[in-house]
């Protein structure tokens, strides 16, 4: 990972992203850590977008793949980040919905590129994850990371 952004959302009272940062573990290691409150329970009713960028050589972006689901299907059917993401967390289980109002730590989360599909070829990414609810955005983050 190169940078982690959070993305300010424009609803109330939903999320408060507190301590929640990227730091660096190594020359070219970057983990995220911290503390965030969600205060509400956020289950089906919220939709969730993804948007996956490869950036070329200037830094612009190429769309490479994007997509939407319910939260709770979302976080249920992801095999890839997740699961890792649950090791180093207090997250509930993939398969809790709704996703619990509460406070929440990762501790030190590096994103491990071997966990990617297989398919995602080698260089700089962007991938942008929004989470919406009555059409209204509540918050997201941007992650760039390299694939080697």
């Amino acid at each position: 990972m190169t940078s982690f952004e959070v993305i300010p959302g424009e609803i109330a009272d939903l999320i408060d992203y507190g301590t929640v940062r990227m730091t660096r573990k190594g020359r070219n290691t970057f983990s995220i850590l911290g503390s965030f409150t969600l205060f509400i329970n956020v289950g089906d009713e919220a939709q969730i977008m993804w948007e996956a960028y490869k950036l070329d050589r200037s830094g612009n972006k190429n769309k490479y793949g994007s997509g939407s689901g319910r939260l709770c299907k979302v976080l249920a059917g992801d095999e890839f980040v997740y699961p890792s993401l649950l090791e180093k967390s207090n997250f509930p289980p993939r398969d809790t919905c709704p996703f619990p109002k509460g406070n929440y730590t990762i501790y030190d989360y590096v994103l491990d590129d071997k966990s990617l599909p297989p398919f995602v070829p080698a260089g700089e990414w962007l991938m942008e994850m929004k989470m919406f609810r009555d059409g209204l955005l509540g918050g997201g983050y941007a992650v760039q990371f390299t694939i080697k």
